[in-house]
């Protein structure tokens, strides 16, 4: 049995959907199919949980699924006064063939098939919000272009830390309204309107849906980690944009001056969602000096990314495993899934609910994650601890 690397369609559109800070998340299908998503969505933030199910049993099956789903929105509606309503339908409504697109919903996506992967649903479910967009603007009249905003998309929110990292982001534009993609239903109507889309790995179909429409220029970006990386970024966004940012890192990293021969050479592995991955790599291999020996990529996307290290695996957790164990690595960079390789793994990417430390990684951050490296190889002295 080969165990896929990636999640189905449905966990990638859950954790955009999820996002919508003005939306209710209906999975239309049977209860596994919303335990999974829901419960990484509460260990992640145990404050809140925007999702529900309309807990398709094994009459549904037969006789349909459609007057469950019925009952669950009108309960929606109810407790949930002004929020829009999100449905995902999963395999079973699929394959039985639910008329789900008559029902009185806002967004609607078909999450079934076997074929699919969770970025194809990050991908889907971003297209979704292109055409809410597109409708908004269009039916607003649209006056041009709003020289003020900016949009970034896909930046992934489910991630300890992300808010964090955003705040870093948005610093650099002092002079811009910064529209997150997605972050709300009614942000929506101010997309079109944007001089330009940063994409963070995930959301390229709606970039180039942005661009039919408006004419908005979009760029494709991995995760700036490091000074380098940052620097890189931002000199990316210049060519369309002004920048402006106090860049404290520089200053902080003297401290680390003395000490960076610690880091060189040392071999690493990094798993994770692609486009984190391939900035981190970059970052611990061209500025750090380690040696990244095994990156994992536990989803992939549209665009392809340059992912420095000895061997890339992206075709299953099997392979990873395998690959893992012949590998004399001293430290690891992932998910909550590499905790079980290694009890201290910094942990950066999707799932992330084991780590508590809620700083950023960007910009200024940077010297958080130096520190969280730097802590690990001198408290354990490369031992390992698996």
């Amino acid at each position: 049995m080969i165990e896929p690397s990636q999640g189905c369609m449905l966990l990638g559109a859950y954790r955009v959907a999820t996002s919508l800070t003005d939306c209710v998340v209906l999975v239309h299908g049977p209860t596994g199919c919303h335990f999974g998503p829901n419960f990484l969505e509460v260990a992640g933030d145990n404050m809140r949980s925007s999702a529900t199910a309309s807990v398709m049993q094994e009459r549904c099956i037969i006789y349909g699924g459609v007057e469950n789903l019925e009952s669950v929105i009108a309960i929606t509606r109810k407790h949930h006064v002004g929020k829009k309503i999100v449905v995902l339908s999963s395999c079973a409504p699929a394959i039985i063939g639910d008329d789900v697109e008559s029902e009185d919903i806002d967004i609607y996506l078909d999450c079934g098939g076997f074929q699919t992967t969770s970025w194809q649903g990050m991908e889907a479910f971003l297209e979704k919000l292109g055409e809410v967009a597109i409708r908004a603007e269009n039916g607003s009249g649209g006056n041009g272009k709003d020289k003020d905003i900016i949009n970034i998309i896909g930046f992934q929110s489910d991630v300890s830390g992300a808010r964090q990292d955003m705040e870093e982001l948005v610093k650099i534009f002092p002079s811009y309204n910064v529209n997150v993609i997605p972050d709300s239903y009614k942000n929506l109507g101010h997309a079109g309107d944007a001089i330009l889309n940063i994409v963070f790995g995930y959301g390229v179909k709606l970039a180039k849906q942005l661009e039919k429409e408006f004419g908005t220029p979009y760029v494709v970006v991995d995760y700036p980690y490091g000074v380098h990386g940052w620097n890189e970024f931002m000199q990316t966004i210049q060519e369309y944009c002004k920048v402006d940012y106090d860049n404290q890192v520089n200053y902080g990293m003297k401290r680390y001056r003395g000490n960076l021969p610690l880091f060189y050479d040392v071999p690493v592995c990094v798993a994770g969602d692609l486009p984190r991955i391939s900035g981190m790599c970059k970052f611990l291999e061209r500025e750090l000096g380690m040696n990244v020996e095994l990156a994992y990529a536990t989803s992939m996307c549209m665009e392809e990314f340059d992912v420095p290290c000895t061997t890339f695996v992206e075709e299953s957790q099997n392979e990873f495993r395998d690959k893992v164990n012949e590998i004399d690595f001293k430290m690891i960079f992932g998910t909550d899934g590499e905790r079980w390789i290694r009890n201290d793994a910094i942990v950066f990417s999707f799932p992330s609910f084991t780590r508590m430390s809620f700083v950023p990684y960007l910009g200024n951050g940077t010297l958080n994650l130096v520190s969280d490296i730097y802590e690990r190889l001198v408290m354990h002295g490369f031992g390992d601890n698996r």
